[in-house]
């Protein structure tokens, strides 16, 4: 496999080494389809295997093929995105979610095929957030690991407040573009309320970092 993935944009960008080393560790040549954040990748679908399309196979073979090949080597920072299937299993991995605080979850139905794009309500999957999530650019770097974050309006960049990150995460530079998860949004200030640091966007451009995809009280 390539070291360089494609965007949802359909651009390659390149790697994290650390994904790119465990990839070399699967055999075989294949397209995931999943997410990097920071130095790991979720991978959550299989699209192609040794040559093989398998995107117009139903989800719970492509699932169960992705399941297969995860399995067959060693790897620290390749993850599997854990899959729910009985309605009590739902249930509980849907509480456990919540209570981790993390960022939401996909609804996909088992006899579909692949459909390319983020997912929406008007089709064989849908995805529900518990928080909402923005891509934004850094602008300032602070003291005691902070970084200050902005959008993009009509008008020209507009500050969004400050985000820590983390001991595990690097600081970004000044003008790289994060993701960061809010509960809500200040309409007075844009300041996000709440916010955390997922880790840098590689797949998402400057000029795409607008104040619009805000969710105020």
């Amino acid at each position: 496999m390539h070291k360089s993935t494609a965007s949802t944009k359909g651009l390659l960008i390149g790697l994290p080494e650390p994904v790119f080393q465990d990839i070399h560790q699967l055999p075989g040549n294949f397209i995931l389809d999943g997410e990097c954040i920071g130095d790991v990748f979720y991978s959550f679908d299989l699209l192609m295997f040794n040559n093989q399309d398998l995107r117009p196979n139903p989800y719970h073979q492509r699932l169960t093929a992705l399941m297969n090949l995860l399995a067959s080597a060693q790897h620290r920072f390749i993850k599997y995105a854990t899959t729910a299937f009985t309605a009590r299993e739902k249930t509980r991995f849907h509480q456990e979610l919540k209570k981790g605080n993390q960022e939401g979850v996909v609804f996909k139905r088992l006899d579909a095929p692949y459909t390319p794009d983020r997912p929406n309500s008007g089709g064989p999957q849908l995805k529900h957030k518990f928080y909402a999530t923005a891509s934004c650019v850094v602008a300032k770097i602070n003291v005691q690991r902070s970084v200050e974050v902005r959008l993009l309006n009509c008008d020209g960049w507009v500050p969004c407040g400050n985000v820590t990150i983390p001991a595990n995460h690097k600081i970004p530079a000044v003008g790289q573009v994060v993701e960061v998860r809010y509960l809500y949004a200040h309409r007075e200030s844009n300041a996000l309320y709440q916010p955390i640091y997922e880790g840098p966007r590689s797949d998402v451009d400057v000029e795409e970092c607008l104040l619009t995809q805000l969710k105020y009280v």
